[in-house]
């Protein structure tokens, strides 16, 4: 057996139950961008005071290389070097920062974390890889428990590692440390999930993709919003964790973070999302409030005394670390789930994703920057820019997310009600289904359609069109979103729960939910009824 082979069989075997070596690789990552943070704060030492910057900068030309190739020659990825080209240039791009720190050089510090962030990006883009290959369910549940493994340990091994003589030697030690070990849990699965999506129809642009399913540039975004919509949001939340890292680990006042404290943060995340069905907007809404509640604490900090001034800034610092990893959790599922959906456009939508982050966090540190820099001028200044950032998220939480969900773009939908949506075009929904099942006349002809192969029954482009103008007109009546408008087409020709569920690439729960959802709201209590109201309103038209 071939080496893509095994690690496709390994993977299949993860996807039924929960994803150990998936879920160490996130938390070694996860591990590796604390020690980083850690690293660069500048109480821990003199040189330089933009580290921080420094290495926010070098992600996001890693990541804006790594797309460029994604576009131009994702051929180039599959290379069984690439892993071992990475790991090489970490190890000198490490020994390079080591080097610059040491003996205060700003070229040797620049050009090593460039080198370091090239192998790390390319290690977390695999990883995405990997975790859009299992099931939703466990996908899901190894990010949350990543995070939540690394804050427990964190609570042991950091004060254990700040009390050392040497102790940003030790950070660094860390930092490669976690990086060995992410490379050893996700370079073998992470090649051959790169394989198989490619073998799904390329690593490259939508364009290819739709042109080879033979859909239209409509459906070819079906999958869930614009990659424009998506970037943009991802950036969104970049923002706010380089705006709240800045403040967090960029001040040499910093009183640090309780990491138990985190650690109970994550754990809550993972309570409250198996009590909710929008797991996804949970972690974002929960991440929200707790950058909200950090942010709305450090107009305080300046009124007190030096005493409570140091307990303040600990708990604001918590409250914005927190809701910051909820954010980072967020990029981690939403890339997944949207790779999951348009495998053609794995490596675009896994380093573009990526960079709108990059780029989002070092945007939010240059805002850091600039408001600490007037702090010469008022002290009030950087308060006042903290309570305008409170704002600003709440507005586009309110306002520019307002009709957005996590989970409806998640899951296909557009996140907006169908009345709001263009109509999609009818024969490229049929194509792109790959369905053929004659809608007949009466309940014995539907129950008979829903199991006869598509080669023996297949309705003319009359038949199909005006089952489709009919599931249109009834989404628009009931304001089902885009994924219930696809699966009510498909209930219409009478296929079945499974079928949808393997043809639409989601989770047959996710499925029962949708239909539940599309009986609610069209008043029905079986399929057969949803195929009498089509007929019904095929009469109508």
């Amino acid at each position: 057996m071939s080496e893509a082979g095994e690690g496709n069989t390994e993977m299949k075997g993860l996807a039924g139950g929960f994803p150990l070596r998936c879920c160490i690789a996130l938390a070694a990552l996860a591990m590796n961008a604390l020690a980083l943070n850690l690293f660069v704060v500048p109480s821990t030492g003199s040189y330089p005071s933009y580290g921080g910057f420094a290495a926010a900068l070098a992600a996001a030309l890693a990541y804006a290389a790594l797309l460029a190739v994604a576009v131009r020659r994702p051929d180039a990825l599959l290379r069984l070097s690439v892993p071992w080209a990475g790991l090489a240039l970490f190890c000198a791009g490490s020994a390079l920062v080591a080097a610059g720190y040491r003996g205060e050089s700003t070229a040797a510090s620049l050009a090593g974390w460039l080198l370091a962030m090239l192998a790390t990006a390319w290690l977390a883009v695999l990883a995405g890889l990997v975790l859009a290959r299992l099931s939703p369910r466990p996908a899901f549940a190894a990010v949350p428990a990543a995070y939540a493994s690394v804050y427990v340990a964190a609570s042991v091994l950091m004060p254990f590692v700040e009390s050392l003589r040497a102790a940003r030697l030790a950070l660094l030690a860390l930092y490669v440390l976690t990086f060995l070990v992410a490379f050893a849990c996700t370079v073998r699965p992470g090649l051959s999930a790169l394989a198989a999506f490619a073998d799904q129809g390329g690593s490259g642009g939508a364009t290819r993709s739709a042109k080879a399913a033979g859909s239209s540039p409509a459906r070819a975004e079906a999958g869930g919003p614009p990659k424009a919509v998506l970037f943009a949001v991802l950036l969104a939340l970049g923002l706010a964790s380089g705006y709240t890292a800045f403040v967090v680990y960029g001040s040499r006042e910093s009183a640090g973070v309780s990491f138990v404290a985190m650690a109970a943060a994550m754990l809550a995340v993972i309570a409250a999302s198996r009590f909710s069905r929008g797991r996804t907007d949970v972690v974002f809404h929960f991440g929200l409030l707790l950058v909200l509640a950090g942010l709305l604490v450090v107009p305080f900090v300046a009124q007190t005394s030096s005493g409570e001034r140091v307990a303040l800034i600990h708990v604001s610092n918590t409250l914005l670390a927190a809701g910051s990893e909820c954010f980072a959790m967020l990029v981690w599922i939403v890339l997944a789930a949207r790779v999951a959906r348009r495998p053609a456009e794995a490596l675009v939508l896994q380093a573009g994703g990526r960079l709108a982050v990059a780029l989002g966090m070092l945007g939010g540190l240059v805002l850091g920057t600039v408001a600490s820099s007037f702090s010469a001028v008022s002290p009030l200044v950087p308060d006042a820019v903290a309570v305008a950032f409170a704002f600003a998220l709440v507005a586009y939480a309110l306002v520019g997310l307002r009709r957005f969900s996590f989970e409806d773009a998640l899951s296909g939908g557009e996140g907006v009600p169908q009345a709001a949506a263009p109509e999609r075009d009818a024969a490229a929904e049929v194509s792109a289904a790959a369905a053929g099942v004659a809608a007949a006349e009466g309940a014995a002809g539907a129950a008979s359609a829903a199991t006869a192969p598509m080669a023996e029954a297949s309705p003319g482009d009359g038949t199909r069109a005006a089952i489709e103008r009919s599931c249109g007109a009834l989404a628009r009546k009931g304001g089902l979103t885009g994924r219930e408008t696809e699966i009510l087409a498909m209930l219409a020709r009478g296929r079945s729960a499974p079928f949808i569920a393997q043809e639409l690439v989601i989770s047959p729960n996710t499925v029962k939910t949708h239909v539940k959802h599309i009986y609610a709201k069209l008043g029905a209590h079986s399929q057969q009824e949803i195929i009498d109201l089509v007929d019904g309103q095929c009469a109508a038209e």
